[in-house]
């Protein structure tokens, strides 16, 4: 009847200050009593005031967290130990229980601290026990919660060193650790029995257990008390004599659950986190205990420290199953999220803040940065530039309780292979403070987004995917045009809204998805082909291509002179391959900028940007309005390009720590959309811009061209088309058609031999249903 916790863990009556007939009794290691400790924290309560406390001190916090309705109090170590007061007298305010003096030394809070933080587990009751006893006096309670008889501290050891979970070995057992990580999986809570009240079944003799809050399973008394204290007192030796009591019945106590006291209780798992996981190792999970308060107060993708103590339980309780081994557990007694920890790696002191200032003061930030992205890949100056903003993102802007509007970009790169992508995408993932990265093959819709999980005794959990893990960073995904189109319309709530919204198994939330995607896909057919209509060599609908703020099409042409200088550069980094490629600005130094950046700056659009902006949107729109031949595009010019440019803007201005984006930053952002987005729309759109009877007259043309040159076969240019032309071909058509020949075989086989074009189809043609290759040749 014990129920959810049954079979857990083992009570443990040495942790349990309960057990302890005397409570002035000094512990081991010269730590206070339990008695000491509550006149220490009730002076230090009513004492201590910190001007990083905007209430004032500590005791008018609780007051105050208490007629809100929060039954909690933040309590950092740190705090307790710098504390240094020297009392005028040694009367003690407002002690309930004692009106004794009982004299303090005058650094009893750095001895507080220290008992708190050796032996937490032991000493916390005490304390909170003092804080109820305060609110009670200080009648702030209302007749509703006259049920509490605690009130929970958030505690927050502060001052050692965080301890990842790899670390995490035989030595910290039962200490007080700070464990860094994500959470990715959180249950329903439940609840758990605090105080359990027994009744003997044969003498109706009732007694009760305290149950710690640490997932311990109580110990049922083998006979009944009442029982052996009777055998006791009247001299009777054998406890199995069948004249008194209960007659010696092995578990004569049944559980009363009307007169138990519950509390609620949760588990959560927490991963490492995936930039401290080493390569080639699987991340490592911690199973997580969250008790009362704390409960509900993380979700999955959040990055904390957890602190608490790190405990074990016995799987199998049962002498003949039990093999000695336990499993840890870490029992939660405070926790605080990444944005709010104090010394770790998003606070920057005043040499490095002065340090990135000058950075950013130079003329030419925007080059150094773009040259320090992916410095061993040459070229892909546009691609790199977005990239840069992609790291840096735009300024998340809140409207309402409700609406909120991204921030963060998505890139697409879409392209022929050996283009460098996966390159690009390893670069963004080394160099994102926050990133993960994954396969689209290899990745399901729950695996990006999130499931719902049963664990071994049947409870529903969630656990978050990659999307969610990611949460104030970036999403990289490779092969995106392997996933399936049910996946693919999975993270479109991700992507735009930056929310994933789960309804299943009874669980109802909403996990935060605040980051942004770059992915690369290949076309449909390996490389992409100019004469093929631009939906038939990808599967993308315009619902998901419009919510990449950048679009890259990557082609591998051939050009004498660019081969030759790439050619030079991978030569040259394969003759220095134990050299690194540092860029002008080191990779470690840009993530720290890129922190600060994000941490620090919000930009928004000056008066000149807003107009300029305006301007540049009406006028396109106006221009593709009046082009009847765009009718066909696949990516047309919506609101979401125009807050794409809006995003890239902010960016740009970021890169310089500029408060406001200007029509500088504008222009900048307009001329990279229109080398990705825009010329992307105008390379696919070369053939779909034609009307009907030209697209058809095209495919005629270049059927009777591939039909009349066989395999290695070479004609002239001239003689070949004034033949079709007496076939009764256009000529128009049959330039065109030259034209798209020409483009495919750049992108196929093509070498130059006295300016002669050769076009030689060692592999043919497939056309978009699949068919048998068609015979080719070669125009001179």
């Amino acid at each position: 009847m014990l129920g959810i916790q049954e079979g857990r863990a083992f009570f443990n009556a040495a942790r349990n200050p309960n057990s302890r007939p005397e409570n002035n009794i000094r512990l081991e290691d010269n730590l206070p009593s339990l008695n000491e400790v509550y006149n220490y924290f009730q002076d230090f309560l009513s004492r201590y005031s910190s001007n990083t406390l905007k209430e004032g001190n500590l005791k008018r916090t609780l007051f105050e967290n208490v007629k809100n309705n929060n039954f909690t109090l933040d309590l950092k170590l740190d705090d307790i130990y710098k504390q240094q007061t020297v009392f005028e007298n040694n009367e003690i305010s407002a002690t309930p229980i004692s009106e004794r003096k009982i004299k303090k030394p005058e650094n009893y809070s750095a001895i507080l601290a220290r008992a708190l933080s050796e032996r937490p587990l032991t000493y916390l009751p005490t304390v909170e026990r003092v804080c109820y006893e305060v609110c009670e006096t200080a009648n702030i309670l209302s007749d509703e919660d006259e049920h509490l008889n605690y009130i929970q501290i958030n505690l927050l050891n502060t001052f050692i060193r965080p301890t990842p979970i790899r670390g995490l070995l035989a030595a910290t057992q039962e200490r007080f650790v700070v464990v860094p990580g994500i959470i990715v999986q959180a249950s329903k809570p439940q609840h758990k029995m605090r105080k359990i009240t027994l009744q003997c079944r044969y003498c109706d003799h009732k007694m009760s257990i305290d149950v710690p809050l640490w997932k311990d399973k109580p110990q049922m008394p083998p006979y009944c008390r009442y029982s052996s204290t009777m055998k006791s007192s009247m001299g009777v030796a054998n406890p199995m004599d069948n004249q008194l009591g209960c007659n010696g019945v092995l578990e004569p106590y049944v559980i009363l659950p009307n007169e138990c006291t519950f509390v609620d209780i949760q588990s959560l798992k927490m991963q490492e986190l995936p930039e401290a996981v080493p390569t080639g190792d699987m991340p490592r999970h911690l199973q997580l205990n969250a008790t009362r308060y704390l409960c509900e107060k993380m979700i999955p993708g959040d990055r904390v420290y957890v602190h608490g103590v790190l405990t074990s339980y016995n799987p199998n309780p049962k002498p003949s199953r039990a093999d000695g081994t336990n499993f840890s557990y870490l029992h939660v007694l405070g926790f605080q999220k990444y944005d709010d920890m104090t010394g770790n790696d998003l606070n920057f002191d005043v040499e490095e803040r002065n340090e990135l200032t000058l950075l950013a003061a130079e003329h030419d930030i925007h080059e150094k940065i773009f040259k320090s992205v992916a410095p061993e890949l040459y070229g892909m100056d546009e691609v790199k530039k977005a990239c840069a903003c992609l790291l840096f993102g735009g300024t998340r802007k809140r409207i309402g309780e409700e609406t909120k509007i991204r921030g963060d970009i998505n890139m697409l790169m879409l392209g022929d292979p050996s283009v460098a992508k996966s390159q690009i995408l390893k670069f963004v993932n080394r160099c994102a403070p926050v990133s993960v990265y994954t396969s689209g093959k290899g990745s399901s819709a729950a695996g990006l987004t999130a499931a719902v999980m049963r664990d071994s005794q049947g409870v529903f959990s969630l656990e978050g995917g990659a999307m969610v893990l990611a949460d104030g960073g970036v999403v990289c995904i490779d092969e995106f045009d392997k996933m399936r189109d049910d996946d693919v319309v999975a993270i479109h709530e991700a992507m735009e809204q930056q929310t994933i919204s789960i309804s299943k198994a009874g669980i109802t939330t909403m996990l935060n998805t605040r980051c942004s995607v770059i992915a690369a896909a290949n076309p449909s057919f390996g490389s992409y082909d100019d004469s093929q209509d631009t939906t038939d060599q990808h599967d993308f609908k315009t619902t998901i291509l419009s919510r990449f703020d950048i679009i890259f099409l990557l082609r591998n042409k051939q050009d004498i002179e660019k081969d030759t200088l790439l050619c030079n550069h991978i030569v040259a980094l394969h003759a220095s391959k134990h050299k690194s490629q540092e860029g002008e600005i080191s990779l470690s130094k840009l993530t720290r900028y890129i922190q600060y950046a994000k941490k620090e700056i919000a930009p928004l659009l000056s008066k000149e940007a807003r107009d300029s902006l305006r301007n540049f949107y009406v006028q396109t729109r106006a221009e593709y309005r009046g082009d009847r031949r765009s009718v066909t595009k696949k990516i047309p010019i919506t609101l979401r390009q125009l807050e794409s440019l809006i995003r890239l803007a902010e960016s740009f201005a970021k890169m310089e720590l500029s408060q406001f984006a200007t029509e500088k930053h504008v222009q900048m952002s307009i001329d990279l959309f229109s080398a990705s987005t825009a010329e992307t729309a105008k390379q696919c759109l070369i053939f779909e811009t034609m009307s009907p009877l030209e697209q058809k007259a095209v495919k005629q043309a270049e059927d009777a061209i591939l039909g009349r040159l066989g395999k290695g076969q070479r004609a002239s240019r001239v003689n070949l088309f004034r033949e079709l032309q007496l076939r009764g071909f256009d000529r128009a058509a049959l330039s065109n058609v030259s034209y798209f020949v020409v483009s495919y075989v750049s992108t196929a086989s093509l070498c130059c031999v006295d300016n002669s074009v050769h076009f030689m189809m060692s592999t043919g043609h497939i056309d978009q249903k699949g068919g048998a290759p068609r015979k080719g040749g070669s125009i001179c």
